[in-house]
C-alpha cells in the first residue's frame, strides 16, 4: 500500500509541475498604456483623447491571425474612456476588411485579422463616444515571406521560432507524462499481484 501512495504522490507532483510550467507561458495582457517600443499613438489635444495601437506578433505572417490591439484614454487624467463603440477597417489600398459594431466597456479592445499579402497595410479606427467621434490611422508592415517548398512546407520565420520550441517542449512533456503514467500503472499492478 505504501508503494501505491508513493506512486500517486509522484504522479500528482508531476501533473502539478506541468500545470505550473504551462501557466507560466500564459500572458495576461492589459492594453492600458501599452508598454511596447513599437506602439503607435494618436493624440487629439482638442478632444483630450489618445489612442494607442499595437499588433502581435511584431512581424505579421501572411495567412495567420494577427491581433490588432487598441487602448483609448483620456489625456487629462490617463483614465480609460469607457462605454464607447468602435469600428476598425484594414486596407492595403486595393481591398479592405471591416470590423463593425465593436462595443467597448473598459477602453481596451482588440480584433484578429489575417493579412492576405505582404506590404504596408493601414488600420483605420473610428471611436464613437457619447459626445465625440475620433478617427485614427495606423500602419502595419507585413514582411515578404518566401513560399513554402516541397521539402520544407512550414518554414520557420523569426517570430515562430519560440512558438515551435514551445510546441516541441510541450510534446516532450506529454510523452514523458505518458511514459511515467504507464510505468506507474505497471508497477502498481505488479505490486497488487504480489
Amino acid at each position: 500500500m505504501n508503494i501505491h501512495k508513493f506512486h500517486i504522490q509522484i504522479i500528482f507532483l508531476f501533473f502539478l509541475g506541468i500545470v505550473v510550467s504551462l501557466s507560466q507561458n500564459v500572458i495576461l495582457h492589459s492594453y492600458a498604456h501599452i508598454n511596447d517600443p513599437d506602439v503607435q499613438e494618436l493624440k487629439d489635444l482638442q478632444k483630450n483623447i489618445t489612442i494607442q495601437f499595437d499588433y502581435s506578433p511584431d512581424k505579421p505572417i501572411i495567412d495567420t491571425f494577427t491581433q490588432l490591439q487598441f487602448s483609448v484614454q483620456n489625456l487629462t487624467n490617463d483614465q480609460h474612456i469607457k462605454d464607447f463603440d468602435a469600428r476598425v477597417v484594414v486596407t492595403n489600398g486595393q481591398r479592405l476588411f471591416k470590423f463593425e459594431n465593436i462595443t467597448v466597456a473598459d477602453g481596451d479592445f482588440s480584433v484578429k485579422y489575417i493579412f492576405p499579402d505582404d506590404g504596408t497595410h493601414q488600420v483605420l479606427t473610428r471611436i464613437n463616444t457619447n459626445n465625440t467621434i475620433l478617427l485614427a490611422s495606423f500602419s502595419v508592415f507585413v514582411p515578404h515571406q518566401s513560399p513554402p517548398s516541397l521539402l520544407n512546407p512550414f518554414p520557420n520565420t523569426p517570430g515562430q521560432q519560440n512558438e515551435n520550441e514551445h510546441l516541441i517542449n510541450l510534446i516532450i512533456t506529454i510523452v514523458i507524462l505518458i511514459a511515467v503514467s504507464t510505468l506507474t500503472i505497471v508497477m502498481i499492478k505488479k505490486a497488487a499481484v504480489r
